[in-house]
């Protein structure tokens, strides 16, 4: 799920920068590492990456109901990137763990 939480620390940031939110890098540290848990522990289903993270934009980087919903739909919108690159992740772990474990 790397490039769902690349897609998500991108576009949080974006709208941190556009609204003057608060976006210091201990507090996008703190988000950052809290994503990584919920992406190991979100769904593989089309869009369940920011349904499982909106919970901490409301809670560490304070974005309200419009601010989660501008993040829903820029998800969205670039789903495939972030697919394609999950899928590639995914295929080069597949790879290592293949020439490790024959």
């Amino acid at each position: 799920m790397s490039g769902s939480a690349m897609k998500i620390s991108a576009c949080a940031l974006t709208i941190c920068l556009l609204e003057d939110f608060p976006h210091g890098s201990l507090l996008f540290i703190n988000f950052i590492l809290m994503l990584g848990i919920r992406m190991v522990a979100g769904p593989g289903v089309a869009g369940g990456a920011i349904m499982a993270v909106l919970a901490s934009l409301g809670s560490i980087l304070e974005f309200d109901a419009d601010q989660q919903a501008l993040m829903i739909s820029l998800y969205i919108a670039m789903d495939s990137f972030g697919t394609a690159c999950n899928v590639t992740g995914d295929g080069a772990i597949a790879l290592v763990m293949d020439r490790m474990f024959r």
